[in-house]
């Protein structure tokens, strides 16, 4: 270990991502060499545990920090928290750069953030003995003027927050450090311009679907960097409006606006809101500190005139919004918050209880994902992992009984104590029973979950379930998927194309508050007909004819087979074998092998259950072969070979380490990788047959 214990005092701390270690090895000496004593902390820090003891101690003792800003460093949490720890510290003396010194050895700097210390000069990596000595007479020159150490984290006991009371965190609270960055570079923007290529500062919105976290991000961003705002955190509240009362938005922060008024000593009586907030903005620039203005919870539908009075009066105040809401973020910087990374949703997921066998990784595993990094779904699966059992939870999960993700809803009056209430029911806005658009729309991307489906056969399902005219059709899906990105349940595929997909939570709370089961059945058999039907004949013949935009091209030719029920098993199939990294390429030293094998022996249950759906048929059905092939052929000798080895390997794994540290240091890591990709041949062949069969060219669509 390249480190001393004690209360010495520190000239360096070196902050690194460990892949970059060998660039280092010329520099620690060198500056050693010149009386400097240098922290090189060179034990395996989790990713996604919070910062040591020892290093917190370290950081505190030390005079400056050096980060080798590679692109591996932003990804690794410990870094981060280094990096913040003296990022705040500088912070409190009055320049942010002061304390924190950058090696940037990639050959442009938009990795690197905030954007303070991008727009500082970077030291542009070592190259050679030479540059470690040059560069280590620059370090040494810079520190000696430095005084004193970086000392403790500021905490927020003199923060300023409005209306009170202070919040105190979430101990559950995961990962999201690269946000928090991306937050603070994007409300910081003006005062960088020249390194500034997006935004223009003072203003950021947050968006995402209910409970990813959006909320909380925000809360634990203003905590931490409460030393950049000592105007104070003014906190606007507007969940409780409803996502179909906009015009109760300001009525509600009118009120909110006038505690904030009464707290600072302004007159808050018989004064529209106008005027308050002028009132307001002249209380502020008086202060002439910068504050931050967070309006938490901003519902779909505001205009821009009110959206307008929803920000900071001053120049000094910083404007941040949270919302489910896509249609807000095209006049200022917004930030599309996604679920968790898989390593921090095991970490949140196994927070309260490890899994102490091969059996239970594996069901954590799966339940990773059926959940879909979806922070509060996995705090609540966490929390009954302490007394119950994760494989039994995760058959409750996709049961229709038991609702396992319930959670403390506030009361609706003060009169009333809290209750539990499912997820499911936060995630839809609003009713699903109607026979809306937007619930026509939802049903269909929860049938074809988790395939992206596109507007043309969105709006060839809605015209042939009700017989529809096709402009008739295109203004219904528009109509539909313009609510449903306002309410946040509908994710693009990209950010301007017109196809969209629904979080694997979402079709489960389609699929159980749904009551009208002869609705989805309808629009079933209308998008199965969309996806599978031949072509009119005029079309066929002119093969250059363009066919209607589609995110799953239909075939110009007969179908395979006649009978619907076969189609409908051999799409199912065909979706999530194309979805599966046995088709899908596991990239080179990313993703899970044991992700790999838990998503391919899924195939097994997708496989049975359709060969029951087919019964009777199955006999004059080509599709049992391929199911035969698929499963005796491939995925058993395969997953027979690597589940049992990976499983050996994995019961060594020490409690300190990652389980994708653990499995990247396997021996047979490479080769089995290089088994799963001679694996991707054979399953290739088998989803096109089953495209002949469905009608539907999955494989083609993905590849345009």
């Amino acid at each position: 270990m390249d480190r001393q214990t004690g209360d010495e005092d520190w000239d360096v701390f070196i902050s690194y991502s460990r892949s970059d270690a060998d660039v280092l090895e010329p520099l620690v000496p060198a500056l050693r060499r010149r009386g400097l004593r240098v922290f090189v902390d060179d034990t395996s820090v989790e990713d996604f545990a919070g910062i040591t003891a020892t290093i917190s101690h370290a950081l505190a003792r030390s005079k400056a920090l050096l980060a080798l800003y590679s692109q591996e460093y932003p990804r690794r949490r410990a870094c981060q928290w280094e990096l913040t720890y003296a990022f705040l510290a500088g912070q409190r003396e009055g320049d942010p750069r002061r304390r924190v010194l950058v090696i940037n050895p990639e050959q442009s700097a938009d990795h690197v953030h905030p954007l303070e210390l991008r727009d500082a000069r970077h030291w542009p990596g070592i190259r050679g003995e030479a540059a470690a000595e040059l560069l280590a007479d620059r370090v040494t020159s810079y520190v000696k003027d430095l005084k004193g150490p970086l000392g403790g984290t500021p905490g927020p006991a003199n923060l300023r927050w409005l209306p009170a009371p202070i919040p105190s965190g979430s101990r559950r609270f995961t990962g999201r450090l690269a946000e928090q960055w991306h937050l603070h570079t994007a409300l910081h923007r003006h005062r960088a311009p020249l390194v500034s290529q997006a935004g223009h500062g003072r203003t950021a919105v947050v968006r995402g679907m209910p409970g990813i976290g959006k909320s909380l991000l925000v809360q634990e961003y203003a905590l931490q960097f409460a030393p950049s705002f000592p105007g104070g955190i003014y906190w606007f509240d507007l969940h409780d409006v409803g996502c179909d009362a906009p015009d109760r938005t300001l009525e509600s922060y009118f009120g909110q606006v006038r505690t904030v008024a009464s707290a600072l000593g302004i007159d808050a009586c018989s004064q529209s809101l106008p005027t308050l907030l002028s009132h307001l903005a002249v209380a502020l620039g008086e202060r002439d500190k910068p504050c931050l203005w967070v309006l938490d919870g901003v519902p779909d539908g505001l205009s821009r005139e009110q959206l307008a009075l929803l920000h900071g009066p001053h120049m000094l105040t910083a404007t941040l919004l949270t919302t489910r809401s896509r249609h807000y973020g095209s006049s200022t910087e917004a930030l599309d918050l996604g679920p968790l990374p898989d390593a921090d949703a095991y970490d949140l997921l196994t927070s309260r209880r490890r899994p102490t066998s091969p059996a239970e990784r594996l069901a954590a595993d799966e339940v990773l994902r059926d959940l879909g990094g979806h922070p509060l779904a996995l705090d609540l699966v966490a929390e009954r992992m302490l007394h119950e059992d994760l494989s039994r939870l995760r058959r409750l999960l996709h049961s229709n009984t038991t609702d396992v993700l319930l959670r403390w809803e506030r009361a609706s009056s003060p009169q009333r104590s809290a209750v539990r209430a499912p997820l499911s029911s936060t995630l839809l806005p609003r009713s699903i029973k109607a026979r809306t658009a937007a619930n026509d729309i939802l049903r269909v991307l929860a049938i074809v979950h988790p395939a992206t489906l596109g507007e043309g056969p969105l709006e060839q399902t809605l015209a042939l379930v009700d017989g529809l005219r096709p402009a008739e059709a295109a203004h219904r899906v528009a109509e539909g998927t313009n609510t449903l990105i306002g309410d946040g349940i509908v994710r693009p595929s990209t950010p301007d194309a017109h196809a969209w997909s629904v979080h694997p939570l979402v079709a489960r709370a389609v699929r159980r508050h749904d009551e009208d089961v002869a609705r989805q059945e309808d629009l079933r058999q209308a998008l199965l007909h969309t996806l599978v039907q031949s072509l009119p004949a005029p079309i066929l013949e002119s093969r250059n004819t363009p066919t209607t935009a589609q995110e799953y091209p239909v075939r110009s030719q007969s179908p395979a087979s006649s009978n619907d029920v076969e189609r409908a098993v051999a799409f199912d199939l065909q979706v999530e074998l194309a979805l599966r990294v046995g088709v899908q390429p596991l990239a080179e030293g990313q993703g899970s092998l044991r992700e790999a094998l838990t998503s391919l022996h899924s195939l097994f249950t997708t496989a049975r259950d359709g060969l029951h759906r087919l019964g009777a048929n199955a006999s004059a059905s080509r599709l049992p072969q391929l199911v035969a092939s698929l499963v005796n052929d491939q995925l058993r000798p395969f997953l027979s070979t690597w589940h049992p080895a990976l499983e050996v390997h994995e019961a060594a794994r020490p409690d300190t380490m990652s389980i994708i540290e653990h499995e990247r240091r396997w021996e047979h890591a490479a080769e089995m990788r290089n088994a799963l990709s001679a694996l991707r041949g054979p399953l290739t062949d088998i989803t096109t047959a089953l495209g002949e069969l469905s009608g539907a060219d999955l494989l083609a669509a993905g590849t345009e």
